[in-house]
Order: structure tokens, then sequence, then C-alpha cells
């Protein structure tokens, strides 16, 4: 009998997919403020602010949908731990790549 076990996979997927928002933050001043810039300084903003919340929305996504297939497609004792190691700090990595972005749109 072949188990599907792709509802083990998205949790740690969803922790991982944190790492782009940071390597977007890293990478997006280099564009625009290197020697060879390849991005209009006055689009980087507003790019920077939308790429952020699509980012921290789809990583809450991913984190809400790696709970719901954890806690309805396994046993709790499987579901929990993951859920507590891989989900919650998914979510408060989200929250806080979306509250930067919220307080960049209050303070400019």
């Amino acid at each position: 009998m072949i188990r599907n076990y792709g509802r083990f996979l998205l949790a740690p997927a969803a922790l991982f997919f944190q790492v782009v928002p940071a390597l977007f933050l890293y990478f997006v001043p280099g564009l625009v403020y290197a020697a060879g810039h390849t991005v209009v300084e006055t689009r980087a903003w507003t790019g920077s602010i939308t790429g952020l919340a699509c980012l921290a929305l789809a990583g809450l996504v991913l984190a809400s949908a790696a709970s719901y297939r954890l806690l309805t497609h396994s046993r709790a004792v499987i579901a929990w731990p993951m859920i507590l190691f891989f989900c919650v700090p998914s979510w408060l990595l989200s929250v806080f790549y979306l509250h930067a972005v919220l307080i960049f749109l209050a303070w400019v």
C-alpha cells in the first residue's frame, strides 16, 4: 500500500518559504542603489512594498494551509508538534513582514 506523505512536507516548506522575503529585502536595495542599477529608483519603493506584502500573505496562506492539512489528515500526536515547530514560526515571521509593510506605509 502506497501512503501519501505530502501533508508532512507542506509545514517545513512553509517555514523554509520565510527565507524568500528575507532574500527579497536583501537584494532589492542592491538592485536599486548599485552602480549598474537595473530598477528605477521611483518604482523601487512601490515594488518593494508590494512584493513584501505579497510574500507575507503567501507565507500566511502556506502556514495556514499546512496546519489545516495536518489537523485534518494526520494524528494529533504528529500534527501538534509539527504545527508548533513549523507553522507557528512561519505565522510569526509572516505577521512580522506584514507589520513591517504597514509601518512603512504609515511612516512614509
